[in-house]
């Protein structure tokens, strides 16, 4: 045993070199936050899934609505949004649009990296400084049931701040420890932004910004919201980052930098401080439960019995059965990452077009989005403040979204004519079909409990949430397929997407703030407008803009965008807001399986192996008879609005 001491204390090949033991150091401390924050996250979201529960409980059936569960479930969230946000900066969760970034080369994808790196933490500064004002200011107000200061509560924005400055500050030491060139890099980043910063300050002070400002106030804040925003998008800065950053930049120019920073705090936080938008982690939790409970192989049972005899049966199958689990888990990837995993072994070994198996799966998967209950229609209904009820945005749902599926089976259907694949004509056995609908219905039956019960009034869309996490909580107990540790594990990975979604919503409301001071909607407005007087014309100019916006940008953060521009010009052409959030669905959706950035599509193509260049020209035909019911839904109200109407709404 000394002999070995020895050698390993005179060996000094074996000394560890002190930058990377430094760079140890700090990933190791970067890690044991990270594993802090998780738990308080998995610990709050658990803790809120029960409180929600109990607030169901104790008001249908004890009639004892409690105030102070509620309150506390408002909280909980921000803190959910906000401290959660700061732990994916450990990470790449945060949603950013690499395009450029993946083209470029290695040098250039560095300085990138150093660029957000800087841009993270002057944000995470400001949130600190903000949140800092906003705790001094609220400090003597109480909460009406808690009695808690919300200066207090509002510590959780200066925590996210501190955060995210540790978590990005420890990787650029990280990074720095490395080599000088990353050093030198940091440095020039750090030079050029300074530079940047002083050289707008010298021009703020011109006759010509003052001219710019003072006399064409719209034009310019229209200008410098959508340069710096789409600046940062090519840069591959996270997308809550830019919305945050160039709604800042275009408030200063009619707020002092010094009244903005303390608006800041405030806005991050009440930004999140609605009841509604608890719905969101719910339904979200709820469905990825599902997604653990074996529940996807039960609904493409009912599936391939359902569509046995149309042509291309395993096909038609696959689209049933997205449609089926889309709506039950709310996620596009979730629907074609289960289906599709179950149904591409079974096309391989029939012989199907694999090419085309891909399309399917791919192009149906996204008709969940559509088919409630939809997290998607909650956000927007929150995102209009109301204007459309979650209600009758769930019924106006269902038809586009049986049209989406349906337009991917005709295309299936006559492709499967075309090419001879065989019909299954065996005969109905009912004890088959009464196995399978006895599989099926204690999962289906969450759909007729949270859409009857929030149509007919018995309880709210997030109070349905709580439903649809507590009933897939006892489906995984009497499938047996949902473990403590799967548990703990689902309510991690819910936990770290709630907190993306809402921490885009937080930044979104600053750009959203942003665009209403300035008058910016009115403008864009006027602008298309003044293109054409139809209405028609109009709506064919912004579906097509939104089916570009879908091509590069993710569903969230293009509704919470666009929304607020294109709200207003809609309601004045004389849509429904109905109307207008299923038109805005249903156009994005499509956008989530087109390349460069439809996740959907790539997910199906790990699937089954297939290149997404083989993959395209089957899509073709699908997205064209997409279109076909995208057009139809846009210029005729019936498609979306015959449904609420039949119910009153």
């Amino acid at each position: 045993m000394s002999d070995h001491r020895m050698n390993q204390t005179t060996t000094p090949s074996l000394a560890v070199p002190p930058a990377s033991l430094a760079a140890s150091r700090l990933q190791r401390i970067e890690q044991i936050l990270s594993r802090v924050l998780s738990c308080f996250m998995v610990c709050l979201l658990a803790a809120m899934s029960l409180l929600i529960i109990y607030s169901v409980i104790t008001r249908y059936f004890f009639q004892s609505p409690s105030s102070l569960s509620e309150e506390l479930l408002r909280f909980s969230l921000i803190w959910l949004g906000l401290i959660g946000a700061a732990l994916c900066f450990n990470g790449t969760r945060h949603l950013s649009l690499p395009i450029l970034f993946d083209r470029a080369g290695a040098t250039t994808q560095r300085w990138m990296m150093q660029f957000n790196n800087l841009l993270v933490i002057a944000f995470g500064v400001i949130l600190l400084a903000g949140g800092w004002l906003a705790m001094e200011k609220n400090g003597q107000m109480l909460t009406p049931m808690l009695k808690v200061s919300v200066g207090m509560l509002h510590g959780a924005v200066v925590l996210c701040g501190a955060f995210m400055i540790i978590h990005r500050g420890l990787f650029a030491l990280r990074e720095l420890g490395c080599s000088r060139r990353t050093l030198l890099e940091s440095l020039v980043c750090a030079l050029s932004l300074a530079v940047i910063l002083f050289a707008i300050s010298q021009f703020a002070t011109t006759s010509l910004w003052e001219s710019l400002v003072y006399d064409h106030l719209e034009a310019t804040s229209l200008l410098i919201l959508f340069s710096t925003f789409f600046l940062f998008l090519a840069m591959n800065t996270p997308i809550a980052i830019g919305l945050a950053l160039s709604g800042l930049f275009t408030l200063a120019l009619q707020i002092a930098p010094g009244d903005l920073l303390a608006v800041v705090g405030e806005k991050m936080f009440s930004g999140l401080d609605s009841f509604g938008f608890l719905a969101l982690p719910f339904f979200i939790l709820a469905g990825n439960i599902m997604n653990q409970g074996g529940i996807a192989r039960r609904l493409l049972d009912l599936a391939l019995l359902l569509g046995k005899r149309i042509p291309g049966n395993l096909w038609q199958s696959n689209i049933i059965a997205n449609m089926l689990f889309g709506s039950l888990s709310g996620s596009a990837i979730a629907a074609s990452t289960a289906i599709g995993g179950i149904v591409a072994p079974m096309a391989k070994e029939k012989g199907y077009d694999m090419a085309f198996t891909t399309a399917v799966n791919a192009s149906s998967a996204p008709t969940g989005m559509l088919i409630p209950p939809t997290g998607v229609f909650i956000m927007y209904s929150l995102i209009t403040g109301g204007s459309a009820s979650i209600a009758a945005l769930f019924l106006a749902g269902y038809l586009p979204g049986i049209m989406m599926g349906l337009a991917v089976m005709i295309v299936a259907g006559i492709w499967a004519r075309r090419h001879n694949y065989p019909v299954d004509k065996s005969p109905w056995v009912w004890q088959e079909i009464s196995q399978v609908l006895i599989r099926a219905l204690p999962s289906l039956s969450l759909v007729v409990v949270i859409i009857g019960g929030i149509i007919g009034g018995v309880f709210t869309a997030t109070e349905g949430a709580g439903v649809a996490v507590a009933w897939s909580l006892m489906l995984g107990l009497v499938y047996r397929t949902l473990s403590m540790k799967k548990l703990v594990k689902v309510l991690a990975e819910s936990a770290i997407t709630s907190a993306v979604i809402l921490f885009l919503i937080a930044c979104s409301g600053l750009m959203s703030w942003s665009m209403t001071f300035a008058n910016i909607p009115d403008t864009i407005g006027e602008l298309l407008i003044s293109v054409s007087d139809n209405k028609f014309v109009i709506l064919l100019l912004i579906t097509l803009t939104l089916l570009v916006v879908g091509v590069f940008m993710d569903m969230t953060p293009a509704m919470l965008i666009f929304t607020p521009i294109l709200y207003p010009v809609v309601t004045e052409l004389g849509m429904s807001p109905v109307q207008f959030g299923v038109v805005l669905t249903y156009n994005l959706a499509i956008g989530i399986v087109t390349p460069p950035v439809g996740t959907v599509l790539f997910v199906s193509c790990s699937i089954t192996g297939e290149k997404v260049t083989r993959v395209i020209r089957p899509l073709l035909p699908i997205f064209a008879m997409q279109l076909v019911g995208l057009l139809l839904i846009t210029w005729f109200p019936f498609f979306t609005l015959w449904l609420p109407g039949l119910f009153g709404l």
